[in-house]
């Protein structure tokens, strides 16, 4: 990762102290704004003709345009599990070098849907947050439904089994904003899962489980 210590070196004082609070008191706001005066969020999403027209506000705040579909209660356990996860990378990695990861894919993101003309959503953006918690804490417990405890590596699993079957059944469109908002895991983690895969087959050509 020497491109990311050269940007922390030399970029490391433009980090947003509390990141992941600012990400969920900017979603929340919006959401409540929303209530009050309908479709207000829809005037915030990420659509390249507006942006082309001269709203270029978009291009930041789709990156905190809430869930439509979400009640209050649902919104604000949503909410509380974000903050909880980006928090705990924010911690891990260090608030600059999370804020790359938010960044590359927000910018990832915003060059798909201008490059199509499409819209797309800051919802895979916000998967790879977990995606990235998931890789890091593989065996945190969430409680389910507030009973169940399940490892984060499980829903983990969930998650990738979710998006390669939305990448196989789905458009162009979603394709492409599947690929583009997985560019910044790819760069974070990509690496690291490539040395365990090789180290994986070179340990199955020392010992094939079929000589066991």
């Amino acid at each position: 990762m020497r491109w990311l210590d050269w940007l922390e070196k030399h970029f490391g004082s433009w980090e947003i102290p509390e990141f992941p609070l600012f990400i969920v008191c900017a979603t929340s706001a919006i959401y409540m704004l929303d209530l009050v005066r309908p479709m207000f969020a829809y005037e915030l999403i990420l659509n390249p003709e507006a942006v082309r027209a001269g709203q270029w506000w978009r291009l930041f705040t789709f990156l905190f345009v809430p869930p439509s579909s979400l009640g209050p209660l649902w919104m604000l356990l949503w909410l509380y599990i974000l903050f909880q996860y980006a928090q705990a990378l924010e911690h891990e990695w260090g608030g600059f070098r999370f804020m790359v990861f938010f960044g590359i894919g927000a910018l990832a993101t915003m060059a798909a849907s201008m490059w199509m003309g499409e819209p797309l959503s800051n919802l895979p953006l916000y998967t790879t947050l977990f995606l990235a918690f998931a890789s890091l804490f593989p065996d945190f417990e969430l409680l389910l439904f507030f009973i169940l405890p399940v490892k984060v590596k499980y829903l983990g699993w969930i998650v990738w089994l979710g998006t390669a079957w939305s990448f196989l059944t789905g458009t162009s469109v979603t394709r492409i904003g599947i690929l583009a908002s997985l560019f910044n895991y790819v760069l974070f983690f990509g690496p690291q899962h490539f040395h365990s895969f090789r180290a994986w087959l070179r340990q199955i050509r020392q010992d094939p489980p079929w000589n066991r």
